[in-house]
């Protein structure tokens, strides 16, 4: 086992790592950091208060993917028409309960992949050559 192979790429996981779905491609950034965990914590804190009994925990994951996790995206259509990435245009996609289990289960799988925040093989041959 090389160690190396598993060290990932900390501009991927600030600015996202594209998530490939059909022919659209959204930017995601990681999940389960120091960060998007406090991220998380906040939401919960913001919308349900210090001590909830209830916690609506597709609506909080909607809302981090609105607020921190997407960046962007590009080529993603409703029905014929572009929509071009804004946050107010990710809140509308994201906090419709239509989306919970659907699209937002794919972009969080995606975030808590670690194999999608690598470096790129490319960018390693490249370190390799400049150290040499």
């Amino acid at each position: 086992m090389n160690i190396s192979g598993y060290e990932e790429d900390k501009n991927k996981q600030e600015k996202g790592s594209p998530c490939h779905i059909e022919d659209g491609s959204f930017d995601v950034k990681r999940f389960n950091t120091a960060e998007s965990n406090m991220q998380i914590e906040d939401i919960k804190k913001r919308e349900y208060g210090f001590a909830p009994k209830e916690i609506d925990h597709n609506k909080v994951i909607a809302i981090w993917l609105v607020e921190h996790g997407v960046t962007g995206w590009d080529g993603v259509f409703d029905d014929e028409k572009e929509l071009k990435y804004s946050k107010q245009v990710a809140r509308q996609i994201f906090l419709n309960p239509a989306y919970y289990l659907s699209l937002n289960l794919l972009l969080l799988q995606h975030a808590s992949d670690y194999n999608n925040y690598l470096h790129d093989a490319i960018e390693k041959d490249v370190e390799a050559i400049k150290k040499s």
